[in-house]
């Protein structure tokens, strides 16, 4: 019985994906895509989402005079949130 280490040159290559011209099409656009991304470098993602800006200045929350405390409420709308998304415990 002759066994084989488990190893990626062993395994199979992928399956092909059927039409040759959709599948170069495919992957020119991607490249594409990825030389505009790698040319604007500095620049956040479109699908970034952006910090809520703070309720209030400085380190005392005037409401609550908390000091050094979040500069946002964390519980609004009866859920708790971080960085303005809402979690659930």
């Amino acid at each position: 019985m002759l066994r084989r280490a488990y190893t990626t040159l062993n395994r199979p290559g992928p399956l092909p994906l059927g039409n040759k011209k959709h599948q170069k099409e495919m992957l020119d656009l991607i490249r594409k895509k990825q030389s505009q991304d790698s040319a604007t470098t500095g620049e956040f993602h479109d699908d970034l989402l952006k910090k809520p800006k703070p309720e209030f200045d400085g380190e005392v929350n005037p409401k609550t005079g908390e000091v050094n405390g979040p500069k946002n409420e964390p519980v609004k709308h009866n859920d708790w949130s971080f960085g303005g998304r809402v979690t659930d415990f």
